[in-house]
């Protein structure tokens, strides 16, 4: 038979995940480790514990085709026409933020004036004694 992880066995007996892991631990239901910490149960186990099994849909996947465009037709042309255009829309906005993010030079470092700092204090040299102003 199949085996299914804990996903798969919520969906086919319908229990919780809480109840599957305790009837793990008491024994009720048999399990197998997968890898280092998942855990996998076959598909009789579920069947003994728990009786028959959920019916579970399986998704068909609907098949949409365009019955009316084919290679070549007004719709495609429309349609690259469109792309063109983004994509220079995107051309052009890409060269404004290049625009936008230019930053000029700094100044030369001749003409910024330079204050010297104090040098602090050194702690034993500090007054306890906050000056007034």
């Amino acid at each position: 038979m199949a085996w299914h992880t804990i996903q798969e066995a919520q969906k086919l007996t319908g229990k919780s995940r809480r109840t599957l892991y305790r009837d793990m631990a008491t024994g009720r239901l048999s399990w197998e480790p997968e890898g280092d910490k998942a855990r996998r149960l076959e598909t009789s186990e579920l069947i003994r514990a728990y009786g028959a099994l959920l019916p579970v849909a399986q998704s068909i996947p609907e098949k949409t085709a365009h019955h009316d465009t084919v290679i070549g037709t007004d719709g495609i042309a429309q349609v690259m026409a469109e792309l063109k255009a983004l994509r220079e829309e995107v051309a052009e906005l890409k060269q404004t933020m290049r625009l936008l993010e230019h930053k000029p030079d700094p100044a030369p470092p001749d003409t910024l004036e330079t204050v010297p700092l104090p040098k602090p204090l050194s702690w034993w040299r500090r007054s306890i004694f906050p000056r007034k102003v």
